[in-house]
């Protein structure tokens, strides 16, 4: 029996990134596959902006990959970075490449980070949950963690994503509905996951949402303001700890880099996640504050040692840069270089 690959990598569309993909048959069956089973493929680099005009032919190198997802797909996820075609070189939209680099000069602080992905599901150009004609759904208040038909929309999709991320063994940690109807989020990564792989598995389930969102004929956006109005945007928590004290050796080096507005990290524009009676998150961004779950004060925020068994932990609210739809490996190196004075 043939083993179906499917190929995923990071293209270089900007502010926002995309994620795209395609299906490699194998004639041969790989019960227990290793890495180097899967051959380097070439693709279109023209068609994903990841090749000058003159050369339309990128490569992707496999970097990792996860066990079918499904009986019902029975493919092979392989996470890829894209090089030149000299097959060496990485191309200047490979930031897994960069930060596998900060990484080995970071091992020593042990980091760990963890995502919250919020997202909006669309029927066709309106969002789940919302009627076709006036009048709107009731205003925002019950459909966060809600349960019942009248208060949440697409728990069908939600729980399938949840599954198929638990069998492809990516380090999914929870789910919940959003304030708005419509919008959920999944957390990925935590304690003990390193952020290169909190980093893959985070693009691996937005590939697998979006995948499953076609079965149910459902799309899923993470645009920061999906619906004008005084309706919630959607955004991405980033936690991050290092060794005790690690956050501390340099606080003010933060500074123009995790809010630097024209950072690839960055992504679509934040600002247009705010609502227009929602409380504002306008507090200056060059600033840490210390507290425990103190919220709506400052957009970074370290959490006191005692609280985490004697780890630091940042965390990077939603409406904050860098970047709501985040490149995660441009996010976990900013963190790295910044928290551990690696500029």
């Amino acid at each position: 029996m043939a083993t179906i690959a499917e190929y995923i990598w990071v293209d270089g569309t900007h502010p926002t990134a995309l994620v795209r993909s395609k299906t490699k048959i194998m004639p041969e069956t790989l019960e227990a596959p290793d890495l180097s089973d899967f051959p380097l493929w070439a693709f279109d680099g023209s068609s994903t902006n990841q090749a000058p005009a003159a050369t339309a032919i990128g490569s992707s190198s496999r970097s990792a990959w996860w066990p079918t997802p499904s009986a019902a797909r029975a493919r092979r996820l392989v996470m890829c970075e894209v090089f030149e075609p000299d097959g060496t070189t990485a191309h200047k939209s490979n930031k897994r490449a960069v930060l596998r680099e900060v990484m080995a000069k970071a091992a020593a602080q042990e980091p760990w980070i963890a995502f919250e992905q919020e997202y909006t599901f669309f029927d066709g150009s309106k969002p789940l949950g919302f009627p076709c004609r006036a009048p709107l759904p009731r205003p925002q208040g019950p459909y966060y963690c809600g349960v019942g038909a009248d208060e949440v929309y697409g728990r069908e999709v939600v729980e399938e994503h949840m599954k198929v991320c638990l069998e492809a063994g990516i380090h999914l940690t929870g789910i919940n509905a959003e304030v708005m109807p419509g919008q959920w989020e999944f957390q990925c990564g935590g304690p003990g996951v390193d952020l290169l792989t909190a980093s893959d598995h985070l693009w691996l389930a937005r590939w697998l949402l979006y995948r499953v969102g076609e079965d149910y004929g459902i799309s899923a956006t993470l645009d920061p303001k999906p619906v004008p109005g005084d309706w919630n945007g959607a955004g991405m928590h980033t936690n991050y700890s290092t060794a005790p004290d690690a956050h501390h050796r340099r606080p003010r080096r933060h500074r123009g880099r995790l809010r630097g507005a024209r950072h690839p990290a960055r992504g679509a524009p934040g600002r247009l996640r705010l609502g227009q009676r929602r409380p504002p998150d306008r507090r200056p961004r060059d600033l840490l504050v210390q507290g425990l779950q103190v919220r709506h004060r400052r957009p970074h925020r370290v959490h006191p040692h005692p609280a985490h068994g004697g780890r630091g932990r940042l965390r990077l609210p939603r409406g904050s840069p860098p970047g709501r739809q985040r490149r995660s490996y441009d996010v976990c190196t900013v963190l790295l270089k910044t928290t551990l004075g690696l500029w």
